[in-house]
């Protein structure tokens, strides 16, 4: 009787044993704190030189001068906000869509604002931002990238807003006063001249 009695005593103390183990600590409420998206975090750049062009058409000289005289260190500003320096703003006019369009595609001009009927014949460049304007079959101002870096893309989307001001001496009589980066309206666009 002891011999069997033994091996009921030894799986009886290892029940016991498992169930007098101390539980693990219950899970914080709060999930544990994660590390930032990367998509949200800018990554610094840094340009030595902006060039950037304005196509005249039948814009006022004067108006366009005190642009000159502001917006550079308006855009540097502005751009810094978004963690890109740069060292000298280059502003330059042209004195056509057709003579911008050149000075985009030959890399003589980093940005241009252009008219979408001069950008649509070339096509040179990447849209950054379309001028919104008050009538949806109006005329529209573009701003076009010459340069294939898609963090300036990024910055100058995000800093288009802080400009509007600055930029109130080019743009359009019907324009609802900025600059915008919206799919619907390049898709509306291209469409138009396509």
């Amino acid at each position: 009787m002891k011999t069997r009695l033994l091996p009921l005593l030894m799986a009886l103390v290892l029940v016991l044993s498992a169930c007098t183990k101390t539980p693990a600590p219950d899970a914080p409420d709060d999930p544990a704190p994660t590390a930032p998206d990367v998509s949200e975090v800018h990554e610094p750049l840094a340009l030595e030189t902006l060039s950037i062009e304005f196509t005249v058409g039948e814009r006022d000289a004067d108006a366009l001068l005190a642009l000159q005289k502001t917006f550079p260190a308006a855009l540097t500003d502005a751009l810094a906000q978004q963690s890109v320096s740069v060292g000298t703003v280059e502003m330059t006019f042209g004195v056509s869509g057709a003579a911008t369009e050149t000075a985009l595609e030959s890399g003589a001009v980093q940005l241009a604002f252009l008219a979408a009927e001069d950008y649509f014949l070339y096509r040179n460049g990447e849209i950054v931002a379309v001028e919104q304007c008050e009538d949806t079959d109006g005329m529209r101002s573009l701003l076009v990238s010459g340069v294939a870096e898609p963090r300036l893309t990024e910055a100058l989307r995000a800093a288009l807003p802080a400009l509007a001001e600055q930029l109130a001496a080019y743009t359009s009589a019907d324009a609802a006063g900025v600059y915008t980066y919206d799919e619907a309206a390049v898709a509306a666009l291209k469409a138009q001249y396509e």
